[in-house]
């Protein structure tokens, strides 16, 4: 899935302090020089070499390149050679880079996805554990930043979260449907879905034509309620197998809602951008789709559009919980195992900045969520403060469906969600049944 969007206010006061010191401390070397060291050579800065998507006109990652400018200037011992890729070419050249043993010094992982994982397994990155220390776990939750662990071991720090499930509500059409609050359970949500569908009102607008929507938004948020977080890790173990009673209560919930109206008969052959228009022109009551929706929503919905943001609810004996959310973190710097002692220490500087809490202020401020503990801004979108809030409580990030499973399993996952969520399309036991098959076990 693609990260999202700048002000850079919080920054702006860091360089400024910081180019204040050095200013200082450039004084002093004038007078020492003054006083007969005029013939020192100035020291060249340490070059660390970094290869990314970070853009300034790139509306996802342009904050991310304005905190890395003023590290830049806060920093001129230390000189940036940044080599920006273009986001859809980058997996690739990732791949390319790592495989020929090219990593430049500094290493943009988008994600935790296989690919990160592989080459860390390669012995290709450093481990920043001995670095850790800069982040305390009040303000660092190491459970919001483990997709970046490989084995054991702390390989980046994420910048943002991405949670996949938001359902987004029309405050309006719920009350005049009798609904001042929204649902705290799974039973009573599905209570609701039901009384909307009796009422003419389309219960939930979903863009699922890409196929990944589903498993990301709807699956694996339904998984993790009734069975906790550690299902998908007991599956491709072996422990568990799809077509068991854990995952299989998943799949029928799905055809439940589907079976109940619960959606848009389109669902499969549209995109968010079309779901998403549909909720806002108030052709349904909600839209559920992932947390980089919010900023895009806010902008497009009319003034009196009342807009409200709500978490998947708990299943009533369900092993999962509220404090625990599906998602995926990203926009991590990893470094390669080649770096000399002057460039690990440049680096650990820039990533003590990059991921400092005015940095993180600044990224939300650019209407993204961030897995550190840090006060909202003062300026920062009240819609969008109003989703942090609602997310508050969120102690644990797991990863979806369709990051944890290999990809030949999430493409069999995707034909058979969509034969599931379509009126007379497949059974849960026989979208479990091909699910096992493919993994091969």
């Amino acid at each position: 899935m693609k990260i999202k969007w700048a002000k850079t206010i919080g920054t702006g006061m860091l360089v400024a302090a910081m180019v204040a010191v050095l200013s200082a401390c450039g004084q002093s070397k004038s007078t020492d020089n003054a006083s007969g060291q005029s013939g020192q050579a100035e020291k060249e800065p340490t070059v660390l070499s970094f290869m990314t998507t970070w853009s300034e006109t790139d509306p996802f990652t342009g904050v991310y390149y304005k905190n890395a400018m003023a590290f830049q200037e806060a920093n001129p011992d230390i000189k940036l050679d940044i080599e920006t890729i273009p986001y859809n070419d980058y997996p690739v050249k990732l791949s390319t880079t790592a495989a020929a043993g090219k990593l430049p010094d500094l290493i943009l992982m988008i994600d935790g996805s296989a690919t990160f994982q592989q080459i860390a397994r390669s012995g290709a990155l450093m481990p920043i554990d001995d670095m850790m220390g800069h982040w305390k776990e009040d303000f660092l939750p190491s459970s919001k930043i483990q997709e970046y662990n490989v084995d054991g071991k702390q390989y980046g720090i994420p910048g943002e979260i991405s949670y996949t499930t938001v359902i987004y509500y029309n405050k309006k059409i719920l009350r005049d449907a009798g609904y001042t609050e929204f649902p705290k359970t799974y039973e009573a949500f599905k209570a609701m879905v039901k009384d909307l569908k009796s009422k003419k009102i389309t219960p939930i607008s979903y863009g699922n034509k890409v196929g990944t929507v589903v498993q990301a938004s709807l699956l694996s948020p339904v998984n993790e309620r009734i069975s906790g977080s550690g299902l998908y890790e007991e599956i491709k173990s072996g422990k568990q197998k799809f077509t068991d009673p854990e995952f299989m209560s998943a799949l029928k919930e799905v055809k439940e809602l589907s079976d109940l109206g619960a959606f848009n008969v389109d669902l499969n052959s549209i995109d968010n951008v079309q779901a998403t228009n549909l909720f806002l022109s108030g052709n349904s009551a909600m839209y559920v789709d992932g947390s980089w929706g919010a900023k895009q929503i806010s902008k497009d919905k009319s003034p009196d559009f009342e807009l409200g943001f709500a978490m998947f609810p708990e299943f009533e004996g369900g092993k999962g919980s509220l404090s625990t959310t599906i998602g995926s973190t990203n926009q991590g710097v990893s470094l390669s195992a080649k770096l000399d002692d002057a460039k690990k220490a440049a680096a650990e500087k820039f990533l003590q900045f990059m991921y400092s809490k005015e940095s993180y202020q600044n990224i939300m401020r650019d209407g993204n969520m961030v897995p550190a503990n840090v006060e909202a801004p003062a300026d920062v979108n009240p819609l969008f403060k109003e989703m942090i809030n609602e997310f508050a409580g969120v102690k644990e990030v797991i990863p979806p469906f369709n990051i944890v499973m290999p990809a030949n399993v999430t493409t069999v996952a995707k034909n058979g969600l969509q034969g599931l969520t379509t009126p007379g399309g497949s059974a849960p036991e026989a979208v479990a049944e091909e699910l096992q098959k493919e993994l091969g076990q």
